[in-house]
């Protein structure tokens, strides 16, 4: 095999510095969501109209914050029970893609959450306000927090779906390789 290959010493090195910076990527990502999120539901209560919307955005967005909490905790306990495990190329890809997956997920929740406070709120400033694609204030806060949702929600179908079929074809390749390693031991 070539230098660049996954089997050299410097192409595994490579590669598993890849993984770490696609995990960094992740977490960023997932800190960006979270963050822009928190600041539509605090920017939107400041224009609540009733304390019933009020209450729902204080619940969606400690809900917000529980959820990403969770997430960087569920992070610490998976690195933790890692740090002993060799840090083999297909066992980074899989934390990386298992990691991807997981991003997916927690768009859809967020998303969730973020559209359970943001549809009576827009229900109600829509009768106080114009519903017009031309109004610059309908604009940025009905036409184009929806068009964000529905890109965020797609981009994280597609990530998460492809994140399960990689980990399913990184699961065959160490199977096969098990069995490969197995029956090489067992000829000995």
């Amino acid at each position: 095999r070539g230098e660049g290959s996954p089997a050299t010493p410097g192409g595994a090195l490579r590669l598993a510095a890849k993984a770490r910076r696609l995990e960094l990527f992740s977490r960023l990502i997932e800190g960006a969501i979270s963050g822009i999120a928190l600041l539509a539901v605090i920017f939107a209560l400041r224009h609540s109209h009733n304390p019933l919307e009020a209450a729902i955005g204080l619940v969606v967005g400690l809900a917000i914050g529980i959820v990403w909490l969770e997430r960087i905790l569920l992070r610490r306990v998976q690195f933790e029970a890692q740090s002993g495990i060799s840090d083999d190329y297909l066992s980074a890809m899989r934390r990386v893609r298992v990691r991807e997956s997981r991003l997916g997920q927690f768009v859809w929740i967020v998303l969730s959450l973020e559209l359970i406070f943001l549809i009576p709120w827009w229900v109600v400033g829509s009768r106080v306000h114009s519903r017009r694609l031309t109004d610059p204030g309908s604009l940025l806060t009905m036409w184009l927090p929806i068009a964000v949702f529905v890109a965020l929600f797609i981009w994280s179908l597609r990530l998460g779906r492809r994140a399960k079929l990689e980990i399913k074809a990184i699961d065959a390749m160490r199977a096969e390789y098990h069995g490969v390693d197995r029956s090489i031991g067992s000829r000995s």
